[in-house]
């Protein structure tokens, strides 16, 4: 039976497991066979303004995009277009919204390390019953509409086009088993639909089509950012570093791990062919998947890596 606190932690976890091994990021490789971009006079002479933003799922090591995103603060940097999957499109939208990312990180540790505001809000702010957020007869035990109805911040954009930045949401179409990507109406059930992680998160229907996960398809989603007109940035926390310490995962554990495995080699086949201008690993993979509630010394790890972060991220705009 899986605890209550691991319960807790899977109300939020949103899908993408992320767990970087270390701080790096990777300048651009053009793929095998492709002419280089400085091959013509027009190409040389035509610049790209502004930066384009990609974050990848995450559970509770996507938390680790917080520092990043206040690393675009601290050098004055608002991007011009922003990507998500799972727990990036959660935050994603949340700092497209105009939160910054200090904000986010106070809003965060508000709800996981201080926990009453969490459970506050699942089951006595919002005024629904707990039937309407658990029910084991459902496709899935959690409704994640739900969900992210109680513990988003109210004041949340309602729609696509109200927000601040224009953002992409990326999910998995059930059936025909392919990449979604959502960018326009209702924002909240795009961001439920990235995220549902099958098994503890009911799938979600967008018009004719029914939506899991975008961690199955696309994990880290910088390829749907314009790189044409802006430079690219992706920010993946698929990365893994498992420590053996004698014991057998427990059933979540290897489940969610088992799905991180498959994220992880998803991500690396894609970079093979095609990178962003610069992508961002931050050094996670110590932590669990689960780890909701370290949520401060995961922060403060990634911390250690901010002033590196902010130096790639200037070397990259000179270049561009």
């Amino acid at each position: 039976m899986v605890a209550r606190r691991d319960v807790i932690a899977g109300l939020a976890a949103t899908g993408g497991m992320i767990a970087s091994a270390h701080a790096g990021t990777r300048g651009h490789a053009l793929p095998a066979g492709e002419p280089a971009a400085e091959a013509g006079p027009a190409t040389r002479e035509k610049r790209r303004e502004g930066v384009a933003l990609a974050l990848g799922g995450g559970a509770a090591k996507a938390f680790a995009h917080i520092p990043v995103l206040e690393a675009f603060d601290d050098l004055g940097i608002r991007p011009a277009e922003m990507a998500g999957t799972s727990m990036g499109a959660i935050l994603g939208s949340l700092y497209a919204s105009g939160m910054s990312g200090r904000e986010i990180r106070a809003y965060v540790v508000d709800l996981f390390i201080k926990r009453r505001p969490l459970l506050k809000k699942l089951f006595l702010d919002s005024g629904r019953p707990l039937s309407s957020l658990l029910n084991l007869t459902r496709p899935a035990i959690i409704d994640p509409i739900v969900l992210f109805e109680a513990v988003l911040p109210p004041d949340l954009p309602r729609r696509f086009a109200d927000l601040q930045v224009p953002m992409k949401i990326v999910a998995t179409d059930f059936h025909a088993q392919d990449a979604v990507v959502l960018e326009e109406g209702d924002l909240l059930p795009a961001i439920a639909a990235s995220s549902a992680l099958p098994v503890l998160l009911t799938p979600v229907r967008i018009g004719s089509r029914v939506l899991i996960d975008g961690g199955f398809t696309n994990p880290t989603p910088f390829d749907v950012l314009d790189a044409s007109r802006f430079v690219s940035v992706g920010v993946d926390v698929t990365g893994i570093e498992v420590n053996d310490d004698g014991k057998l995962p427990g059933a979540l554990e290897t489940w969610i791990g088992s799905f991180s495995i498959v994220l992880h080699s998803l991500v690396t086949e894609k970079l093979k062919r095609k990178q962003p201008d610069l992508l961002i690993e931050p050094p996670v993979g110590t932590f669990k998947t689960m780890d909701f509630f370290r949520l401060e010394k995961l922060l403060a790890e990634v911390d250690r890596s901010k002033d590196r972060i902010k130096r790639d991220l200037e070397a990259v705009l000179e270049r561009a």
